[in-house]
């Protein structure tokens, strides 16, 4: 038996390794959330799941805001999600995105990267920062998420453009903003299928926005993956 902290919370989280956990010659995943804190944050059923864009449902249907955008736009995009964004998961993105406590990443990195590792992909490229944020925040929040994941660079935010934070727009100001991205090296995307990460699914606009720039570049299939809805 022995035991981490939580780094949420900072209790003890005791678990156990066995002797064949000692033998397999794979890195064990030790716990760094306790069940606590854990159980604060929701799953989403995949069964009970809006199929374009990963909100949770009381049954698999597309939800008001897919239907909206279906009537709207002919990008075949799909979007899958891991948690709900809820009260708990909102508190996590303002420690670990805004106030820059990057060691919170431990806390979903497995479950994120269990749910990539599923898709079937050539590439996996990360919604970009912009340099300021970079500056002052110190990293990817996104990039920050996964691990041991050749990641391709080949988004950018454009330097021509008002920067202003998302979570900081409301519904109409979100879906009024301008193509925020460019890509870099545009030859990489060509036939690929492309899985687009982000922390947070909100309306759609921002990895939507990435996904038509990948189809302008000759990728054969466009997904996301975030990791709340």
């Amino acid at each position: 038996m022995t035991k981490n902290d939580c780094v949420l919370c900072h209790r003890p989280v005791n678990f156990s390794i066995g002797l064949i956990d000692l033998m397999l010659p794979v890195k064990i995943n030790e716990p760094t959330c306790c069940d606590r804190c854990c159980r604060r944050f929701e799953l989403i059923n995949q069964k009970q799941a809006c199929p374009d864009c990963g909100r949770k449902m009381k049954k698999r249907e597309l939800c008001h805001d897919c239907v909206k955008w279906n009537s709207q736009s002919s990008l075949d995009f799909k979007n899958s999600a891991c948690f709900v964004y809820n009260d708990e998961m909102k508190k996590f993105m303002q420690q670990y995105k805004f106030a820059g406590d990057y060691q919170l990443a431990k806390v979903f990195r497995a479950q994120f990267m269990k749910k990539i590792k599923k898709s079937k992909i050539d590439l996996i490229v990360p919604i970009p920062i912009d340099a300021d944020t970079m500056v002052t925040r110190g990293f990817n929040q996104v990039v920050g998420l996964t691990t041991g994941q050749h990641l391709t660079s080949a988004l950018e935010v454009r330097a021509d453009i008002h920067k202003a934070r998302q979570s900081s727009k409301n519904r109409r100001s979100r879906m009024e903003t301008v193509q925020p991205f460019r890509l870099v090296n545009p030859e990489l995307v060509a036939n690929k299928r492309v899985l687009i990460l982000d922390d947070v699914y909100t309306t759609g606009r921002t990895i939507r926005h990435a996904a038509a720039l990948m189809y302008e570049a000759g990728a054969s299939e466009v997904q996301g993956n975030t990791l709340a809805r």
